[in-house]
């Protein structure tokens, strides 16, 4: 218990002592009062920019996805086996064969 004491009243004496030792804060309404320069570190300090690559066009991009011409094997107004085949083909507006 004398050793708490008595760190107790060592701690108490040496704040005192820093108390009397910090400096005097400047007179906030004195204009010409010095005051320290406050450097504050930026918050982006060290920050670098996500940046895409090179990327392909939406041009390059379709034609990569797009069948080839003629890959179908279909052509305009021809059905796939249909007249090509030897049958028949179906007839709009003509009486039935």
């Amino acid at each position: 218990m004398r050793t708490i004491s008595a760190a107790l009243l060592g701690v108490g004496a040496a704040l005192s002592l820093l108390a009397h030792a910090s400096t005097a804060i400047p007179d906030p309404t004195d204009a010409t009062a010095s005051v320290p320069a406050v450097t504050v570190q930026s918050a982006f300090d060290g920050y670098k920019s996500w940046q895409d690559g090179e990327a392909p066009s939406w041009q390059q991009l379709n034609r990569a996805v797009a069948p080839a011409r003629g890959a179908t094997g279909t052509t305009h107004g021809q059905q796939p086996g249909g007249a090509a085949a030897g049958k028949p083909g179906h007839q709009h507006g003509g009486e039935s064969q």
